[in-house]
């Protein structure tokens, strides 16, 4: 059921977060989207088995964005490098372990999203950046923005996170 809206779908762990898993219990429901907790969207998809730590982005970790390397295939990547220009997948919230399948969130509210060093205010739209860090950058509110924006920020950046409020587009 490639790239398709369900009411269901098998999650190894029970918690799309925490999805890291070899092989798909049912493979035809890779590229689904889907909602969980009521308020949050997902997708389950593909690491590129390339993601390593070799790689100038490094191997996944959580709150870092996902960028579509295949849309066709649901294949993502964390490295911007190697993927569909200004494509934002959705963000990864377990370290996914390349090559295994896991589910990206494309919604939802107050998120915490890696963003760069800068600061931050409640309403400014978030960008991906265009370095090698996965993370995001602000766009300050009434400025247009200059990529799809993948959601609002909700604060101020703590740690290496913004809270956001994530809206990525589903893959149609």
């Amino acid at each position: 059921m490639p790239n398709t809206k369900i009411q269901t779908v098998y999650i190894s762990t029970g918690d799309p977060d925490t999805m890291n898993a070899s092989e798909l219990y049912k493979p035809g429901e890779l590229g689904a989207v889907f909602d969980f907790a009521g308020s949050r969207r997902y997708q389950l998809v593909q690491l590129d088995s390339g993601v390593v730590a070799a790689n100038t982005t490094g191997v996944v970790a959580a709150t870092q964005l996902a960028y579509w390397k295949d849309k066709s295939t649901y294949l993502v990547t964390n490295d911007l490098r190697f993927s569909q220009r200004n494509l934002v997948a959705g963000v990864f919230r377990v370290a996914l372990t390349a090559g295994y399948y896991g589910c990206i969130l494309k919604k939802g509210k107050s998120i915490n999203v890696k963003a760069a060093s800068a600061t931050y205010a409640d309403g400014d739209v978030m960008i991906a950046n265009s370095g090698t860090a996965a993370d995001a950058v602000n766009i300050a509110a009434g400025t247009a923005p200059t990529y799809l924006p993948i959601g609002v920020a909700r604060g101020a950046r703590s740690g290496s996170v913004v809270p956001t409020d994530v809206d990525i587009p589903d893959v149609i």
